[in-house]
């Protein structure tokens, strides 16, 4: 039975066999694609294993990524769910990520705006990390819209 996962842009594909000892060979494009170095995380789902490179020097996004991953893991996400709901959690926090660039060059410019609900002393990031926090800040901005 084929089973289909969105996996929103994939960038290629492909099938790795597995060696009498349990060992695969990862596409040398795969590595270049990713800049793997050494290792890698490997987290076990229910239906498959889901691999993210570990890179040496990690940054700020990096270590939100690996957390927001964590997060989606722990609320017991797996399969499709944990793919449909990692994918969307990462395309939000790059929405949110864009927005503060954005404030930020405004700023610069001297034209300061404020977030949309005027929470400026907010970081945003609790709806990419907890559920709760994200229906709480969609209800919010439903009230908020239909208040207009």
């Amino acid at each position: 039975m084929d089973k289909r996962i969105d996996l929103g842009t994939v960038r290629e594909y492909r099938e790795i066999k597995i060696t009498s000892k349990r060992q695969i060979t990862i596409p040398k494009s795969f590595f270049d694609n990713l800049a793997i170095e050494e290792t890698f995380q490997a987290y076990l789902l229910d239906d498959g294993i889901f691999l993210k490179p570990i890179q040496k020097t990690k940054t700020v996004y990096d270590q939100d990524i690996q957390s927001i991953i964590r997060q989606v893991i722990k609320e017991g996400y797996s399969g499709e769910e944990f793919v449909g709901e990692l994918t969307y959690r990462i395309s939000e926090y790059n929405k949110l990520i864009e927005r503060r660039i954005q404030e930020f060059q405004d700023d610069l410019r001297g034209s300061s705006g404020s977030d949309e609900l005027g929470d400026d002393d907010f970081n945003g990031l609790d709806i990419f990390f907890y559920e709760e926090a994200r229906t709480t800040d969609q209800e919010t901005r439903k009230e908020a819209k239909d208040s207009d």
